[in-house]
């Protein structure tokens, strides 16, 4: 006897918080890597050949909020196929980005935390040092960053959704080329000021030129270790935690939320929300980090926490877990906005006059930054799906990312994105929802809307939606026609107006 809908959503669900438990242990320092084969390994019951034909006929004979349901279902049990396919070398490569190390000299560091190193060097000679040591580690990882391409490209064609590109816009429900659009957009737009930022921020902090700004130079702005102390997470978390009790958006709320505190955390672990069972298991991992990015990832786990606390219980586990997950990103990006709010920041960091006037400065410039090598990493995303030799490809990533940004990339540093799956459109997508979101926020509850106890019903009513709408059909309930870069581009240009 096959099985039914109600079993596929009742084993999909448990078989998703499974999953995320196993995550979570890692975040949290209590595994030091995932083992995902042993999982996929207890669920051959949902192996695609078992679930699309019944939610396929399903849809067939469905209409309306039903239909919708069962398209959500429909691309998990898909998905569900390419990652139960990709399980053994997904867990071999989480394994070699534990263990294997980057050395230079006395130093020697997981691969995964390289990154952290460099950007917090104030050497430049040592951040190059690093990187290039950083790049021959990530070679020897080649031929299993290409093995796991392969076969999600394999795994795509076996479910008949077309080619790799295809295959990911059927499972999200996104067109890809339209984002493609607005991320090209987003550069041309944003071109003229950020040269100009660009180079007041190389002089000042670095004391070059733009021509010879290099990768590294960038991932130390971002990080601004010269601000090293003036977060302290107690402080950031107490304050955020009181202004949404004040505002009537308790992050306690309904107990969903479990803060984690660690207070030993391991190299490179930050704080990180992980959403086991929706609404009503969500774990927040909170470490007592001093630095630039500790408060950024603080911010925008509380925002994914809120999401999925605030989410109606009610609703279907489609809409609750399986929908646009550029929703919840959306919303995690709007809370890790206040990092550049003015006041927020004046009240939290402690920073005033000038140190105040240069650190927002300095944001507001490295997140451009970042939006731009996001749209340019997404345009080579694009080509890297059609192209049968992607391991060629380094000279054509490291071209397309300096034209971006500025910054001058090797085209080794594009190793370490092979395995990627389209995940940068997410990110694109959520920013283009909370630069919506948070004009509308601004418009009803003033510029310190965070402050504003007309906010929290607003945000409480808007969370609970869960995934039940995509980030385009919300930017629609705003009054946008579209899921579109206007809004984004008006907010990263107006700090330097």
């Amino acid at each position: 006897m096959g099985l039914t809908i109600a079993e596929i959503r009742d084993r999909a669900e448990r078989f998703r918080a499974t999953v995320f438990q196993e995550l979570h242990d890692v975040r949290s320092g209590r595994k030091a890597w995932p083992e995902l084969v042993p999982l996929f390994q207890t669920q051959g019951i949902l192996e695609s050949s078992r679930t699309l034909p019944v939610i396929e006929r399903a849809i067939a004979s469905a209409e309306d909020e039903e239909e919708r349901e069962l398209r959500k279902l429909l691309r998990w049990a898909a998905r569900h196929h390419l990652e139960a396919h990709n399980a053994r070398l997904d867990d071999e490569f989480a394994h070699w980005r534990a263990t294997a190390k980057v050395e230079t000299g006395d130093i020697a560091v997981p691969v995964s935390q390289a990154s952290n190193l460099i950007h917090a060097n104030d050497s430049r000679e040592v951040r190059r040092q690093l990187e290039e040591a950083h790049h021959d580690t990530l070679e020897e990882a080649v031929p299993l960053q290409l093995d796991r391409l392969s076969r999600w490209r394999e795994a795509a064609a076996e479910l008949g959704y077309g080619g790799y590109r295809e295959a990911v816009e059927r499972l999200a429900g996104v067109n890809l080329v339209g984002v493609l659009s607005e991320a090209r957009r987003l550069i041309e737009e944003t071109e003229d000021v950020y040269r100009e930022v660009a180079r007041d921020e190389l002089k000042l902090r670095l004391g070059i030129r733009p021509e010879d700004a290099e990768s590294h130079d960038a991932g130390w702005l971002k990080r601004m270790p010269w601000l090293d102390g003036s977060c302290q997470e107690g402080d950031v978390l107490g304050i955020l935690r009181k202004d949404l009790r004040d505002i009537g958006l308790p992050l306690e709320y309904g107990g969903h939320v479990t803060l984690e505190h660690e207070p030993f955390p391991g190299p490179g672990m930050i704080a990180h929300c992980t959403p086991v069972r929706i609404p009503d298991q969500i774990h927040l991992l909170v470490t007592p980090t001093i630095t630039q990015p500790g408060c950024v990832a603080l911010l925008r786990s509380v925002g994914r926490a809120l999401h999925y606390a605030y989410t109606d219980s009610r609703l279907s586990f489609e809409d609750r877990a399986l929908g646009d997950l550029a929703v919840v990103k959306g919303h995690g990006l709007l809370f890790s906005g206040l990092s550049r709010e003015e006041a927020w920041v004046r009240r939290t960091r402690g920073l005033e006059g000038q140190a105040l006037e240069e650190y927002l400065r300095t944001a507001a410039m490295t997140d451009l930054f970042s939006l731009r090598e996001a749209a340019a990493r997404f345009e080579f995303e694009i080509e890297l799906s059609e192209e049968p030799s992607p391991g060629e490809l380094g000279p054509a990533w490291a071209e397309r990312l300096t034209a971006a940004t500025g910054f001058r990339f090797h085209p080794r540093s594009f190793l370490e994105r092979l395995g990627q799956r389209f995940g940068v459109a997410r990110f694109l997508r959520g920013r283009m929802l909370a630069a919506q979101l948070r004009r509308e926020l601004r418009e009803r509850f003033d510029e310190d809307w965070y402050r504003n106890p007309l906010t929290g019903p607003f945000l409480a009513d808007w969370f609970a939606h869960g995934l039940r709408f995509s980030a385009a059909e919300l930017g629609a309930s705003l009054g946008n026609d579209r899921l579109s870069a206007d809004a984004l581009i008006s907010d990263l240009r107006e700090p330097f107006q």
